[in-house]
């Protein structure tokens, strides 16, 4: 037996029950069919009045609806429209944001580069700076150096023209003591053919009486440098014999070979024994 013969068999078994259980349904409740029929007429009449009446109310609602309904598709398709319109907007806003974005790329490549050039400005005007600060520290140095110079030039100046003034005042008393040489030189002449013999007489040329003091001496030459503190202010002249003395102990004996107007060079014609003239020590013409 087949698969769709036995769905058959079993539909019309389900029939057959359901035949007999209506059968006895209606064996079971037995009426009188014309007033049942009186009844359910009477009933029929009220449902379908009311019927009626719900079917106009339901009339006037689908009418009422169907003006919401009209009014709603209006009210969409004025939101559509609004819609389209704004969707329009939308994608012109969006076009432009676009534009506005590759604006703002480049704006901000452009700010990039420029803060690039701001840093390398800024760098820049450090290192100005630096240079700045270096030049006038090179400044200052070369203001003090030449108001140095100009102090060192003034005092220069100062200098030479104390020189010229003591260079004259040589030349003057070299001419007088030229002139005094000669008649001295006469004079010892005329004394030597006179029968006086002054190598005797005196062991050097005759000296004032002059003090001073040492100054400074030089040792690294051969022989000895030393500087007195009298020149030709206190009358000392070129080949005056000094004798150095400490105290009351002799020292030692120079000439002198360079006089200026307040100091003067000598030469150092020998030292006592295990002595050495020394800054601030005393020289005499003539020892007391």
């Amino acid at each position: 037996m087949s698969l769709l013969a036995k769905i058959f068999i079993v539909i019309q078994t389900v029939l057959v029950m359901v035949y007999l259980g209506m059968t006895a349904t209606l064996y079971q409740h037995r009426r009188d069919w014309r007033t049942s029929y009186q009844k359910l007429k009477t009933r029929y009449t009220t449902m379908v009045s009311r019927s009626q009446k719900e079917i106009q109310a339901l009339r006037t609602f689908v009418i009422a609806k169907d003006e919401l309904v009209a009014s709603k598709e209006r009210e969409v398709r004025s939101l559509k429209t609004s819609l389209d319109q704004q969707v329009a907007l939308a994608q012109r806003n969006n076009q432009l944001l676009q534009e506005k974005t590759v604006e703002f790329n480049q704006l901000n490549q452009n700010m990039t580069r420029l803060s690039q050039r701001l840093e390398e400005a800024l760098q820049f005007n450090r290192q100005l700076n630096d240079r700045k600060s270096e030049l006038e520290g090179l400044l200052e140095v070369a203001t003090n150096r030449r108001e140095t110079a100009e102090g060192q030039v003034a005092r220069l100046t100062t200098y030479t023209t104390s020189l010229e003034q003591d260079l004259a005042d040589l030349r003057t008393q070299f001419a007088d003591t030229r002139r005094l040489l000669r008649e001295k030189e006469l004079m010892i002449s005329m004394a030597q053919g006179a029968g006086v013999d002054f190598e005797l007489l005196v062991p050097g040329p005759p000296v004032p009486a002059i003090d001073g003091n040492v100054v400074a001496v030089k040792t690294d030459v051969s022989p000895p440098l030393v500087l007195l503190s009298v020149g030709l202010d206190d009358k000392v002249e070129r080949g005056f014999h000094f004798s150095i003395y400490r105290g009351t102990k002799f020292i030692g004996k120079v000439v002198v070979e360079r006089v200026l107007r307040d100091s003067a060079g000598c030469r150092v014609l020998f030292t006592a024994d295990g002595a050495q003239i020394q800054p601030g020590d005393n020289a005499a013409t003539r020892l007391q």
